[in-house]
């Protein structure tokens, strides 16, 4: 018998304990369809103009997706991200200004049966299944992309700009995403944040806090999650969002 996929999902965002706005911006679909996340960079107010054009720009693709009938994972993310960098270059047009405002963007997209997700910058996706953490997504920041080549941890440190973003949304050019279709399996528990909780909160604590709010719903976990990146000093502003499936099954009723 085919199945069905109900979600339920959450999402938050702080400000932080230093910082002077908030820059990070996301997004939940009502039917549970996608979540996005954007952590905007970029002079005064520019990575908050910057995650929001992005998040609108990539809502305004998948409003008009038709889900019957649901593109390549390839052409999809594509048709977003060049959505996304439009959107930030017209706005350059008439602010020239804002020319190095930018965003990453993560996104979580349900299909039949997969999730497909798209990465761009130092945002992260992790999964929980079985009471196992993955972390999906790795950041895009020299440092990790030296390290991916066989640099050593020292010597990718040691290298000009390595904490700087190697790719994500810009005006200036376009960044080829990191895309990833996953199956999906009954009770898989997602999150989606921005830096502002792996800066305080690493990846075993994360585990830890998961697990346990698992049973719980995932506006739970996500408060959690933000609470304890305050905690721990807040430095970023932070935002979680936390989607949990569950399968049905369509039941024949002629047969009954």
């Amino acid at each position: 018998m085919p199945a069905n996929w109900s979600v339920s999902w959450a999402g938050a965002t702080d400000q932080g304990k230093v910082r002077s706005q908030n820059q990070d911006n996301y997004y939940g679909d009502p039917r549970g369809r996608f979540l996005i996340v954007a952590d905007g960079m970029g002079g005064h107010s520019g990575g908050e103009i910057a995650s929001q054009i992005t998040v609108d720009a990539v809502i305004g693709v998948l409003n008009e997706l038709d889900w019957d009938e649901v593109p390549e994972p390839e052409v999809l993310i594509n048709q977003c991200v060049t959505a996304a960098t439009d959107g930030l270059k017209d706005w350059v047009k008439t602010h020239p200004d804002q020319s190095d405002l930018g965003t990453t963007l993560l996104l979580w997209i349900r299909t039949q049966g997969r999730v497909i997700l798209a990465s761009l910058g130092d945002s992260r996706i992790y999964l929980l299944r079985e009471n196992r953490l993955f972390q999906i997504t790795f950041d895009q920041t020299i440092e990790s992309e030296l390290r991916r080549r066989g640099a050593t941890r020292e010597q990718a440190l040691k290298s000009p700009g390595s904490a700087y973003l190697s790719r994500c949304i810009l005006a200036s050019r376009t960044c080829e995403p990191d895309i990833i279709s996953i199956d999906s399996r009954d009770s898989d528990t997602w999150m989606l944040c921005s830096d502002g909780l792996t800066r305080e909160v690493d990846n075993e604590v994360i585990h830890e806090m998961m697990t346990r709010l698992f049973p719980r719903p995932p506006k739970d976990t996500v408060h959690a999650l933000v609470e304890r990146a305050l905690q721990n000093g807040g430095r970023d502003n932070v935002t979680v969002v936390v989607a949990k499936l569950q399968s049905t099954t369509q039941i024949n009723t002629e047969n009954l």
